[in-house]
């Protein structure tokens, strides 16, 4: 059905946690510490980070994270 409504130019926001899912989106938005550290296609992330995958974007952003200091 996301497939489907997206197709048909549908806008369809997507909220998970798990990264593998992201690499599936067309942009991608992660959030740290309340503000968003990441926005852009999963491609993109991956070149800018350096990595292979979005789980590995993920940990970077999250090793900068206060965490409520």
């Amino acid at each position: 059905m996301i497939y489907e409504a997206s197709a048909r130019g549908i806008t369809v926001f997507v909220t998970t946690h798990y990264m593998d899912e992201a690499e599936y989106c067309n942009r991608v938005s992660i959030m740290v510490d309340g503000r968003i550290d990441a926005l852009d296609s999963p491609k993109k992330l991956k070149q800018h980070f350096m990595v292979n995958s979005m789980t590995e974007v993920f940990y970077k952003l999250a090793k900068e994270a206060k965490r409520g200091e």
